[in-house]
């Protein structure tokens, strides 16, 4: 190391070196402060289960299913007729039918592979 003036500064510095006891205290104190709050936060206890795993809400289905939403609208008296409810499945039908010939006429734009990927 470089030597001191005789007040323990180095030269052309004006701030005198802490002594090394107190230089150890403080490196003691920030260790001991860093530290200190890691224990506060230790966890004692397990944590909780989830509440919701998949479709699954505090141990209940969470989306109805198609068979429970029309066996409520039957019970509601809100569920449609017959003939309404055979006009709506037809005009599905005839979109599903359309959007897939409208498939097969205008495929998807795919781009092509990046060369060397093969």
């Amino acid at each position: 190391m470089g030597a001191f003036e005789p007040d323990g500064t180095k030269p052309g510095c004006h701030m005198p070196l802490p002594s090394p006891p107190r230089r150890a205290a403080g490196v003691i104190l920030g260790l001991l402060t860093a530290l200190a709050p890691a224990g506060g936060f230790a966890q004692t206890n397990p944590p909780a289960p989830p509440q919701r795993i998949g479709n699954i809400w505090d141990s209940l289905p969470h989306q109805p299913t198609e068979g429970g939403v029309t066996a409520k609208e039957h019970e509601t008296g809100i569920a449609p007729d017959i003939a309404r409810e055979r006009d709506i499945n037809k005009e599905l039908q005839n979109l599903d039918e359309q959007l897939l010939n409208e498939e097969k006429t205008h495929p998807p734009t795919i781009p092509p592979p990046p060369p060397g990927t093969d």
